[in-house]
């Protein structure tokens, strides 16, 4: 039986919960290192040398994504130069991306340029393929007696209803890495 403070049932359950206590290697015990098991202290558990999933090999979260794409998102993100807009589309295979339309390469130089409309013309000829890109264009801010203009570089993720299924699945996992390469 147990105590007279204590029923039975609570009792049996107390002297359980002590028999699974782990004493983990920083000698701390308890629900705090992982859940009582000592499993998130230092130094548990066999060290990881290697995964299932092919070890040191390429990130298989991001397309190869080559320099001159990078280059080109600079040149929109600068008020230098008159590019306003670029598209990348991924190759036949998917695993790299390719730049496929960008510009103007001639023209006044300032902030907004031409963005969005060149942008969308060139969209229209990769109806069937997904990708990613972005424009510049103008913010306008009219208040009373004072208008501000802007320059506001739009990030954007292409994906046709066209596109392959796999293909647009696959953009998901690849977008920290394309937030990487088109920065500002």
């Amino acid at each position: 039986r147990g105590s007279a403070s204590v029923p039975l049932h609570r009792a049996a359950h107390t002297m359980a919960a002590q028999e699974a206590i782990v004493h983990t290697s920083g000698g701390i015990e308890g629900a705090g290192a992982g859940g009582g098991l000592g499993l998130n202290a230092p130094g548990a558990g066999p060290k990881v040398t290697h995964f299932a999933g092919g070890g040191g090999g390429k990130r298989k979260d991001r397309p190869d994504i080559p320099e001159d794409i990078a280059q080109k998102w600079e040149s929109i993100l600068s008020d230098e130069g008159p590019c306003c807009y670029m598209l990348a589309i991924y190759s036949s295979n998917g695993k790299s991306l390719e730049l496929v339309a960008s510009g103007p390469e001639e023209g006044p130089d300032g902030l907004g340029k031409c963005g969005m409309d060149m942008f969308k013309n060139e969209l229209s000829n990769y109806s069937d393929k997904a990708g990613w890109g972005g424009f510049r264009c103008n913010a306008v801010d009219n208040r009373q007696n004072t208008i501000s203009k802007r320059a506001k570089i739009i990030f954007v993720q292409w994906m046709p209803e066209n596109a392959p299924a796999m293909r647009k699945a696959k953009m998901g996992p690849h977008k920290g890495a394309m937030k990487e390469t088109f920065t500002g």
